[in-house]
């Protein structure tokens, strides 16, 4: 009998082997569908500029192939295009003989603005080094191209882009490669994609994702059940302990996995599709770039002004961005980029020191997608977080030491430290380092962002609650509490003098503490409640990381008021029942709390951005790092914690690293050094440290040219003056068209008019002047 088994067993591993070839064989085999197709599109600006079509104009275009291959169907970006419009658009393709290769028709009504949309050419075999002419005609329509950077372009399609202006005359551009060529050609390229056709055609492994690895592991598991049998099987399987290795490995697993894909959406979302500077981007990247060259807080020291202090910000962000400049030897952009990434590895291990095993659960809170932007930014707010964490645990330390009798409201039984350690009650006192590292936290909030100030409020606020619980009580007075209330009362004072200096010393150098007026200009404060109202709600919907449903945003000011006041109760409910006076969690809370309280009405007398992410997501972490050691203790025993901790560790391994690392795989061209291509472009005329007037570049080039200066010509200026005015520049800027402009209004001084008149050529973008 057991030959007769061992036979048998080996008759259904074979017939299993067999199986699993055959199955491998057949996703191999075509589909006769459709033949393999890659989609290629130029990179689009995020600011973008267009290429216009009027009603009845033709846009003509030369396309250069690079390589020999089968085009499919091309596929366009439009903007002017009605849903309900009755136009059309035309698109003809000849090849280098003039001889048309396909002409196609898409009706207007059918494009959505600002989305890729297949115009349906068939597919057509364009060979190397031949030029094709795309003829694109509006009947009826308005509709315009993006512009897009033309080496990006060339580099992302398989052709050469040449875009001719478009005109009335469509017969005049129809044709060969010689009436194209009597067109006006453009500089850039336009949002024209297409596909190229492979010659291998599909297989069923290609339409069936993970196939052949599925069929193997299938295939290999029902050999192990033959073999040794289901019950070995599933024995070998519970002997592994899956529960137990989870819960001895899988939070620093989850940690370490979890930096790589935020360091992963750093470098796509920041870097290589696309990039994310503000004004005040541009400003802490400028200021940056000055250090990293030794000028120190002189903002314009490249440009060759040395009085220009660096206050509007706080300087410890740039500072730290100079450094990692030095340290890498990268262009200040990309070593934000990097210092970014570094923040974010510093806070993840500062959570894995403070809860230990635990740290995964509150680090699930860093993928806030109010974070996320954040980190893609180059913002000082990173920063800024991480000492904000710092100073709430440091202050959590001083405040649950476990001095403060338990009858008086003071500590639990049981607090955490920022060593995570547990405290009894009648344990471990503070000591001088709890303090130093109290104060200077709160003094490096200051130093990355002037509302860090509020840190000082937050020290107040439990001065006065351990106040009060002394004053109840004269014996704790005599003896703990006063020491206590001492000892931080001296912290903030001594901290908080050296960020009044810092002020003073920027009012010396700058003439304002802050670096400019802060005073009120005109609000709508029916407008900023609005705005306050979205903004609290992308903050609940950001935690887990989704936009706000449309039917969100289309709630009825009344309802969203509601929703938001039966939400802050619930909440108010849950603290007030889990929460114990100076823990840690209830530190966190209350730093947050003040943080919201204190930014708002802040907001309310003082006018700056309105409400959105970037000002409550600090506070919103703090708050809900707090509210994550509330909830903890509901799961931490349970098998949820396990399944929560794996599914977790799967969906970051398997879906968020892998669609990551598939934007990654595509090696386009960053799309940084796209925007820099645009930048160059830009600057090309215009000398080492200039001064631009009327300037039209890019806001976001400000640190990109720290050598260049923006400036301003009014008619009682002259040419002295400006020299005057201007003496760090060598010589001044004016574009060529503003020039002529100014020349023709006759309104400025004679000195300026004879510069313009001795310098002005139209056939160059700038007119430069000498000082």
């Amino acid at each position: 009998m057991k030959t007769r088994s061992k036979i048998a067993k080996a008759l259904l591993c074979v017939l299993i082997i067999l199986i699993t070839c055959g199955v491998q064989l057949a996703l191999t085999k075509q589909t006769g569908i459709q033949n393999k197709s890659e989609d290629m599109r130029p990179p689009l600006f995020d600011t973008p500029s267009y290429v216009e079509i009027k009603s009845g104009d033709t846009l003509t275009a030369s396309l250069k192939a690079n390589r020999s291959c089968n085009i499919g169907s091309l596929s366009v970006v439009m903007v002017n295009t009605d849903s309900e419009g009755k136009g059309t658009i035309e698109f003809v393709l000849k090849n280098s003989e003039g001889a048309e290769e396909w002409t196609t028709v898409a009706d207007e009504a059918a494009i959505t603005v600002g989305e890729w949309y297949e115009i349906g050419s068939p597919v057509t075999y364009i060979e190397e080094g031949k030029e094709y002419i795309l003829t694109i005609m509006a009947n009826d329509c308005n509709p315009y191209f993006i512009k897009t950077q033309i080496d990006a372009t060339n580099r992302s399609l398989p052709f050469e882009e040449q875009i001719y202006a478009a005109n009335a005359n469509p017969e005049d551009s129809a044709g060969t490669n010689q009436s194209a060529g009597s067109l006006v050609p453009l500089s850039t390229g336009i949002s024209l994609g297409t596909s190229v056709v492979s010659d291998k055609p599909l297989t069923y492994g290609d339409v069936f994702y993970y196939s052949h690895v599925i069929t193997i592991l299938i295939g290999a598991a029902a050999l192990l059940l033959i073999i040794f049998g289901y019950e070995k099987c599933i024995a070998a399987v519970k002997n592994i302990h899956a529960s137990e290795l989870i819960m001895k490995t899988g939070n620093d697993i989850f940690l370490v996995v979890l930096f790589i894909v935020l360091c992963l959406s750093i470098y796509i979302n920041g870097y290589l599709e696309g990039i994310n500077i503000s004004a005040d981007s541009a400003g802490y990247l400028r200021e940056a770039a000055n250090m990293a060259a030794g000028y120190g807080f002189n903002y314009d020291g490249l440009a060759g002004y040395k009085g220009s202090w660096f206050a509007n910000w706080p300087i410890l962000y740039p500072a730290m961005i100079a450094l990692i400049m030095k340290i890498t030897g990268l262009e200040v952009y990309a070593a934000s980029k990097i210092l970014s990434m570094i923040l974010v590895g510093i806070l993840l291990v500062i959570l894995r020191i403070a809860y230990k095993k635990e740290a995964w659960f509150y680090a699930l809170f860093m993928t806030n997608l109010g974070l996320m932007y954040l980190y893609w930014y180059s913002w000082s707010e990173l920063p800024f977080i991480l000492f904000m964490v710092l100073f709430a645990f440091s202050l959590a330390d001083v405040v649950s030491d476990g001095s403060a009798p338990l009858e008086t409201g003071g500590v639990s039984d049981k607090t955490s430290g920022i060593s995570g350690k547990t405290v009894e009650a009648s344990g471990k006192r503070v000591t001088l380092k709890n303090y130093i590292l109290l104060g200077v936290s709160a003094f490096l909030c200051f130093l990355t962002r002037y509302f860090g100030m509020f840190t000082y409020f937050v020290i107040g606020f439990y001065i006065l609650v351990l106040a009060i619980i002394a004053i109840r009580d004269e014996k704790t007075i005599k003896t703990v509490f006063n020491k206590k209330i001492i000892s931080l009362v001296v912290t903030a004072g001594v901290s908080g003098i050296m960020c009044v200096a810092y002020l003073l010393n920027n009012k010396l150098q700058n003439g304002m503490p802050s670096g400019v007026s802060r005073s009120m200009w005109w609000d709508d404060y029916q407008s900023l409640t609005n705005d306050l109202v979205k903004s609290l709600f992308a903050e609940v919907f950001n935690l887990f990381h989704l936009e706000v449903p449309q039917y969100i945003t289309n709630l009825s000011y009344g309802k969203s008021v509601l929703i938001l006041f039966l939400i802050g109760i619930m909440l108010a409910i849950f603290i007030a029942k889990n929460c114990k006076h100076f823990t840690r969690e209830s530190v966190l809370i209350t730093t947050a709390v003040i943080y919201y309280v204190m930014f708002t009405v802040i907001r309310y007398f003082s006018s700056m951005d309105t409400f959105y992410y970037r000002f409550f997501a600090p506070a919103t972490f703090l708050f809900t790092l707090g509210i994550a050691g509330l909830l903890i203790k509901y799961i931490r025993d349970t098998k949820i914690y396990v399944y929560l901790l794996a599914g977790m560790i799967l969906y970051l391994m398997i879906f968020a690293v892998g669609d990551y690392t598939e934007h990654v795989a595509k090696n386009t061209l960053p799309y940084y050094d796209i925007v820099k291509m645009s930048w160059d472009e830009d600057y090309a005329e215009i000398p080492e440290n200039s001064v631009v007037i009327f300037s039209t570049l890019d806001y976001r080039s400000l640190y990109y040219r720290s050598d260049v200066v923006e400036g301003t010509i009014d008619p009682s200026d002259t040419m002295e003056s400006l020299r005057g005015r201007y003496y760090g520049s060598s010589q001044m800027c004016i574009l060529s068209s503003d020039a002529a402009a100014m020349r023709e209004a006759d309104i400025y001084d004679a000195s300026i008019n004879e510069a313009i008149d001795a310098n002005l050529d139209m056939s160059k973008k700038y007119l430069v002047i000498g000082f």
